[in-house]
């Protein structure tokens, strides 16, 4: 494959652009209490969805007999691997965790996640600031099920 060459001005601009994301980036983290926040909420995540990865790892071998690519979060199957598990858990509450809603301000934990970890998306920062009562209720529920072997 060739690639394509860019003119001198559009490397500029290309590196205007890159520096203006990072200047962007920085001033939202540069607020101890957000960048705290964001730390605690990702880590938070990171919980949930390594606890459930496991579970979902021996659903899709029990099942499938293999796993088929890389284990991902997804709301069609996220119920039937907790139940597999023997976890009785209400499926609003995984939606509210790990579904697709990207509605802002009825945004899934996971979305959410997802947009301040792949740009810090402000809209989401600012969710999550709005929210964050109800999202760290909601991790911390389902955290406090996985510690009831």
């Amino acid at each position: 494959m060739i690639m394509k060459r860019i003119s001198e001005q559009e490397r500029i601009n290309l590196r205007q652009q890159a520096l203006d994301e990072l200047n962007r980036l920085e001033a939202i983290l540069q607020e101890e209490e957000t960048r705290e926040l964001l730390d605690k909420y990702k880590n938070t995540f990171n919980l949930c969805e390594s606890a459930y990865k496991v579970v979902l790892h021996e659903h899709q071998i029990r099942t499938k007999g293999k796993i088929q690519g890389q284990l991902k979060l997804d709301m069609r199957q996220v119920p039937h691997a907790m139940q597999f598990a023997g976890y009785t858990i209400d499926k609003d509450l995984l939606n509210r965790l790990f579904g697709s809603e990207n509605a802002k301000g009825k945004r899934s934990a996971k979305k959410l996640r997802d947009a301040v970890t792949h740009g810090i998306e402000q809209a989401a920062v600012d969710e999550i600031i709005t929210r964050q009562d109800q999202l760290f209720k909601d991790m911390n529920d389902f955290l406090e099920i996985i510690r009831k072997v």
